[in-house]
């Protein structure tokens, strides 16, 4: 890993393996996804509130060259958590749990923001105005922090009333 990306200690993974083992396949599962999800959640909204909104309703063209207009507020009603599928699970996470943050449709407005990556990346007309990766940045000890709390009930949970 490069240093520009940092990087995180964790310890306790042969523990937390050991009490996962004590669960069948379906309720680890169910543990590391609830927990993923909790751990997540201040990331979306945090995204949410960095994306940025257009100050009037615009045009965007859509794949196939189709005109939409877009009401303020896309954007930010596209970010939100999802469960990977296991066909996309691939290198160390092949097996496990993935969840990530993505820009899906628009929730009011059932369209896909197309031009998400510019805000985030900037273009030769627009400076980058990032939001997911700052708001990823800036949770990351919280994220670890409600994971840990979260998945530690869930297992207490699971092997209790397993």
């Amino acid at each position: 890993m490069s240093d520009d990306w940092g990087s995180i200690e964790i310890n306790g993974l042969n523990e937390l393996d050991a009490k996962l083992a004590e669960l069948d396949n379906e309720l680890a599962g169910k543990a590391l996804f609830s927990a993923l999800n909790v751990a997540l959640t201040p990331v979306v909204k945090e995204a949410k509130q960095r994306a940025l909104v257009a100050p009037e309703p615009h045009t965007m063209t859509k794949k196939g060259g189709q005109k939409v207009l877009v009401q303020p507020g896309l954007l930010s009603s596209a970010i939100r958590k999802k469960r990977l599928p296991k066909s996309e699970h691939i290198g160390e996470f092949a097996q496990g749990a993935v969840m990530g943050v993505y820009v899906g449709k628009g929730t009011k407005q059932k369209e896909f923001p197309n031009y998400w990556h510019i805000p985030e990346y900037g273009s030769v007309k627009q400076p980058a105005t990032p939001y997911l990766r700052p708001a990823f940045d800036h949770n990351v000890d919280l994220m670890i922090e409600r994971f840990s709390d979260k998945l530690a009930k869930n297992i207490d949970k699971y092997t209790t009333n397993g």
